[in-house]
């Protein structure tokens, strides 16, 4: 088995009739525990001399982070929504200026102000981490603090 730097890839001279020039060899076992370690979230990354490596995945940027944590919560909105029976967080907040059925106003009220409360905390939150006020929460961590629904009875 081989490994190319300038690819990042493997190469089984069975399999691979032309194999980069900067390839170096390794065995079997390497192969196998390097795409396990790879498999279990580490990266495989050359050396200096060109043979394969494993590092830990770089931290995501603040950026991607704050992304991430958005989705979360965006996620959380319309999962809720979709529990009740909505499409989505915007189906059911458009139903807070429909008079024409009582109960779906009264639940598209609750929904678009209970929308309002989670992004007002999430938003906070956010500009907390970012002054270094506190840590980032994980996703779930942050779900679990945001306000939670009332819908009417």
């Amino acid at each position: 088995m081989y490994y190319s730097a300038s690819t990042a890839g493997f190469y089984d001279p069975a399999l691979h009739p032309s194999i980069p020039a900067d390839a170096v060899e390794i065995t079997a076992a390497q192969h196998a525990a390097l795409l396990s370690a790879q498999s279990a979230g580490k990266r495989i990354v050359p050396d200096a001399n060109g043979y394969p490596t494993l590092e830990d995945p770089a931290a995501p940027t603040p950026e991607k982070t704050r992304a991430a944590r958005v989705a979360a919560v965006q996620s959380h909105l319309d999962a809720t929504a979709q529990a009740a029976g909505y499409d989505n967080i915007y189906t059911a907040c458009t139903y807070a200026d429909e008079p024409a059925v009582a109960k779906f106003q009264a639940e598209g009220q609750a929904f678009r102000a209970w929308r309002s409360l989670v992004w007002a905390h999430c938003h906070q939150v956010l500009a907390d981490v970012q002054a270094g006020v506190r840590g980032i929460p994980s996703a779930a961590e942050l779900i679990a603090e945001l306000p939670a629904l009332n819908l009417p009875t």
